[in-house]
């Protein structure tokens, strides 16, 4: 046999006995990480992002907003590349601290009217996420970041004329509706406190 195709043969071998852990390298300080994939827990093609602080988020466009959080690492896609027939959710290298439910959890005057919700996009800068969508045709840009302490996840919505006059509604089953007030600046910010992390 060739000694080329020995070698190869050997190292696939050897690959398919001892699999490497897709897992996402660690962040810069402002870097924000992306995959769209299979995500447990969330509809096919739901965003994971990794926030600065070891903050990541399962974001599920279908239902129009964050499934859950978990703190430390980001993903493993062991289970999803290289693609095969038997093709499993993505593993959290980290624990749940934070879960929501519910359809369209972000709603225009009335909480209790599950509004019509179109995802057109995102766009990542250093240390934040910003996602882009109509409720009920009103166009909404959500900002998802990290606090600096990692205590909390902090959204800040931002409407165009139409929409920062109305009153807004944030639902999610099993919570009784909190009203979305704006600041001083025009947003709408919504914090989420997360668990403090135990040490290593």
């Amino acid at each position: 046999m060739n000694p080329r195709l020995a070698a190869s043969a050997a190292l696939l071998v050897a690959a398919a006995q001892f699999p490497l852990a897709l897992a996402q390298p660690r962040l810069a300080p402002d870097e924000v990480q992306i995959e769209r994939t299979m995500l447990p827990e969330a509809h096919a093609g739901s965003f994971a992002f990794g926030l600065p602080g070891g903050v990541n988020v399962c974001y599920d466009p279908v239902r129009g907003g964050v499934n859950y959080i978990w703190t430390g690492g980001f993903i493993d896609l062991t289970n999803i590349r290289p693609v095969n027939k038997l093709i499993k959710a993505a593993d959290l290298l980290g624990p749940v601290v934070h879960r929501e439910a519910g359809p369209g959890p972000l709603r225009r005057g009335d909480a209790a009217r599950v509004p019509v919700l179109e995802f057109s996009g995102y766009t990542l800068r250093p240390g934040v996420v910003e996602l882009r969508y109509t409720v009920d045709g009103v166009p909404v840009r959500e900002e998802l970041r990290a606090a600096p302490d990692g205590r909390a996840l902090v959204r800040t919505f931002r409407f165009d004329r139409t929409g920062a006059d109305s009153r807004w509604w944030f639902v999610v089953d099993g919570q009784p509706p909190r009203a979305v007030t704006p600041q001083a600046d025009g947003t709408f910010v919504l914090t989420t406190p997360l668990p403090a992390r135990s040490a290593p």
